[in-house]
């Protein structure tokens, strides 16, 4: 039997750190990567559907073609079109409940699927309380940092859960008016950023595989190792 040695968080997380730089990743050049979209424009009042992919790497259009259904049959003769599925292919969709089938069915082993960050994010929104509390928001926002940088946002919340604790002692009425105050100074906060950011013609900071690694494991502000 094995014997198991405590190690401080400082510790495990260089561990981490040491294995994730460590891991070997296959050169992409061999790997198609595409983006899988639909619409559902009206001609006049029959309703159509809009099957678009996507270059994963210069955003340019593969293929664009409307059909009178988006059935798994539709979408397979589309893509039997365009793409190969001897190769092995990174697929971007929504949340769509069938595409895992209908894309596993046609490209087998040789699919790798993952649902585009847009709607990771809105999971991510959707799980937490539109009026919840500063842990809450900070506890959402630790999350939506793994896949963008929510650093600027993170250091305003940290710093208002701190006081947080401290207006709860003091009781319900008074917390409560707190707490609606500082969620609206928050959202002031993030509104103006975006506001920058527009203005600057800018998007949010996309994470790297690293980087992203590191907001999982720390999702919780690093008191605890998943």
């Amino acid at each position: 039997m094995e014997l198991i040695f405590p190690r401080g968080k400082d510790t495990i997380h260089n561990d981490f750190t040491n294995s994730v730089e460590s891991v070997y990743i296959p050169p992409i050049g061999d790997i198609q990567i595409v983006h899988y979209d639909e619409q559902h424009p009206k001609m006049g009042r029959t309703q159509k559907f809009r099957l678009t992919l996507l270059d994963g790497v210069t955003g340019r259009p593969i293929a664009d073609k409307l059909y009178d259904d988006k059935s798994p049959e539709t979408i397979k003769t589309f893509l039997k079109a365009h793409l190969d599925p001897t190769k092995q292919t990174f697929v971007v969709t929504d949340l769509y409940s069938s595409y895992p089938g209908v894309f596993g069915k046609f490209f087998g082993e040789n699919l790798i699927h993952q649902l585009c960050l847009l709607h990771l994010n809105k999971l991510i929104v959707g799980d937490f309380p539109k009026h919840g509390t500063i842990e809450q928001e900070l506890m959402k926002y630790r999350m939506l940092n793994i896949f963008y940088n929510r650093d600027a946002e993170i250091e305003v919340l940290e710093g208002m859960a701190k006081e947080e604790q401290m207006m709860i002692l003091k009781g319900d009425s008074k917390y409560m008016a707190w707490l609606k105050s500082n969620m609206s100074i928050f959202r002031q906060f993030v509104h103006e950023h975006e506001l920058k950011r527009r203005r600057k013609d800018e998007n949010l900071l996309q994470r790297t595989f690293f980087r992203g690694c590191e907001g999982v494991c720390y999702v919780d502000g690093g008191d605890r190792f998943f």
